[in-house]
């Protein structure tokens, strides 16, 4: 069983100063979000009149509260947000969705149903990143009461709402998920993430855990390799020195882009690529917090070319995205 629980938070006196500590999370939020981007790049971001990149993703966690970002924070509603995309277009074929096995808000529930699971899963809240236990009953027993301690832990609000004010995480449903293993035996899925913006995919990467360290890899839509930090950073990217994403994938990767993310200015959609297939992985609205190593160039040019919303302008679809995150699922365990 393989549990990844969230960022560590600091001891005392590392605590008084550090964003994770019990001060920070209560200045204002646009200082906070001044004080990250300064800290990740040692210089003061423009917020309100943003030209890079980074400073655009900014600008969104201060400004942007629209539906359509709330629900991209609903892990349930991206499901059939994406299911309803693949119907529409008739793409089935061309992406897997991970089956839902179980919701709720209590393990317990799901210990109930323990004769009834496959040998390996995962469980991950609806609402929070970096949070996720994969299990394996093959390799070991199941350690329910840290599935379950961990259960309780994830259901609370953390540090993406309440530190970094990742607002959209603050208005997905607190649920729990118990959720398909993607991968064979023994085998971890490459992830692909594509950037796209009212559809068209600016530029996507693959990230591959399955070494001692992870590696990294950014392409054009056209398949060709480019450096995403700046050349004088010491950081390995990658440019792939075996073919790991062929033509045909690619192809289905921007296909699938192009039809998912053409509501939004701005979205990242991820994949798992296992067994030669692509699976529906996640969408992402505050990819890296716009906090992640960049070279100027691209912080630059990437920048140029996202065009912030009017945050005024009527969405005709506001009620299909609150729609999606209406009741609570259930999962294919619990009839």
């Amino acid at each position: 069983m393989i549990l990844r629980d969230g960022p560590k938070r600091p001891r005392y006196p590392l605590a008084l100063i550090h964003p994770l500590g019990p001060l920070f999370r209560h200045l204002p939020l646009s200082l906070r979000r001044h004080l990250l981007y300064l800290r990740a790049f040692g210089r003061w971001g423009n917020f309100n009149h943003p030209r890079r990149k980074n400073e655009k993703m900014q600008w969104r966690i201060i400004n942007d509260r629209r539906p359509i970002i709330a629900f991209v924070a609903d892990k349930l509603a991206t499901k059939e947000y994406v299911r309803s995309v693949l119907a529409h277009h008739h793409l089935e074929a061309q992406l897997k969705i991970p089956a839902t096995l179980w919701v709720g808000t209590d393990v317990r529930e799901l210990r109930a149903l323990a004769a009834q699971l496959p040998a390996r899963w995962v469980l991950k809240p609806n609402h929070s990143s970096g949070r996720i236990c994969v299990v394996d009953s093959n390799a070991a027993p199941i350690n329910w009461s840290e599935l379950i301690a961990a259960g309780d832990r994830w259901l609370q609000r953390d540090e993406e709402e309440l530190v970094f004010g990742h607002w959209a995480y603050s208005q997905a449903r607190h649920l729990l998920i118990a959720e398909e293993w993607v991968g064979g035996d023994g085998e971890t899925p490459l992830e692909v993430k594509a950037y796209t913006q009212g559809g068209q995919t600016m530029h996507y990467e693959w990230v591959d855990r399955a070494g001692a360290s992870v590696t990294y890899a950014c392409f054009r839509a056209d398949g060709t390799w480019f450096r995403w930090r700046s050349e004088s950073d010491e950081f390995n990217e990658d440019p792939g020195v075996r073919v790991v994403i062929s033509a045909e994938i690619r192809e289905q990767v921007l296909t699938l882009s192009r039809a998912i993310g053409v509501p939004f200015d701005k979205i990242r959609v991820d994949y798992l690529l296992a067994g030669g297939r692509l699976w529906f992985g996640e969408l992402t609205a505050y990819e890296s917090a716009g906090l992640y190593p960049v070279s100027d160039e691209n912080d630059r040019s990437f920048g140029a070319r996202w065009a912030l919303p009017d945050l005024t302008a009527p969405d005709p679809r506001e009620a299909e995205w609150r729609a999606l995150m209406s009741g609570t699922p259930r999962g294919t365990l619990q009839g």
